[in-house]
């Protein structure tokens, strides 16, 4: 079987840490085609696949897959693991990177995030799920270091309403998709998004039901008329009769 459909359509769709542990010592052939750097231009690591390895495991394992790309690193996802030291170390040697995402990785810090978002000029797409960010500076801070940000998606651990809007509408003004789960509870946030990122294609709102929006009539209304996908599921709206893609 050709190297380009073992490594592109078979390889690559294993877990980064079975790779790495089992499938690359098969035999020689093997493992020359798991250290292509092609082979790690995208990583996706979910900390929650194998139980058997310590955090410790996952995170010496991401920096053999960083280093295996050889700068060529663009997309990487961390799910439930993760330090500001393993972030700063794909920042140093992934200067390319386009996609970040971060999901439950309790163990980084804004200031580990801001840290190493000042070594990846080209990145577009950032998502934070269940990430610890209270501060309205930590969040312009992204904005400031990453000029080119043209997605944004954010689920914190903790509710921030119109105080991260206000940040993001400051600092983010290229964006074109923006997914703020379960966080607008007024009007004044979403009016600062709509006056400060002109560019805006994409806008979702929808939330827990405890962090359900009510806009103003005229409001939503301009939303519609202005952002081509534009998501909200308006208050006490039953869950199953939550707003996807009717303008």
């Amino acid at each position: 079987m050709p190297d380009e459909i073992m490594g592109g359509m078979i390889f690559q769709r294993l877990d980064v840490d079975d790779i790495l542990m089992d499938v690359q010592k098969v035999c020689r052939d093997w493992r020359r085609i798991c250290k292509d750097p092609d082979m790690w231009n995208i990583i996706d690591m979910d900390r929650y696949s194998d139980i058997s390895y310590t955090d410790n495991d996952f995170e010496k394992l991401c920096k053999q897959a960083v280093h295996r790309s050889c700068g060529e690193l663009i997309d990487i996802s961390l799910k439930g693991f993760g330090t500001d030291d393993l972030l700063d170390h794909i920042s140093q040697c992934s200067s390319k990177l386009n996609c970040l995402r971060l999901e439950d990785c309790d163990d980084i810090t804004p200031w580990g995030l801001s840290n190493a978002l000042k070594r990846l000029p080209h990145l577009e797409t950032l998502e934070l799920y269940y990430f610890d960010i209270e501060k309205e500076e930590d969040i312009e801070l992204i904005g400031r270091n990453c000029p080119l940000l043209k997605s944004f998606e954010m689920e914190p651990m903790y509710a921030g309403g119109d105080v991260y809007a206000r940040a993001i509408a400051k600092s983010m003004p290229e964006l074109r998709h923006l997914k703020l789960f379960g966080l607008m509870d007024d009007d004044n946030g979403v009016q600062a998004i709509l006056n400060d990122c002109p560019h805006l294609e994409s806008l979702d709102l929808r939330g827990c039901p405890y962090h359900d929006l009510d806009l103003d009539e005229n409001l939503e209304k301009l939303c519609r008329e202005r952002i081509k996908d534009f998501k909200y599921r308006p208050y006490n709206l039953p869950e199953s009769d939550e707003d996807s893609d009717t303008d």
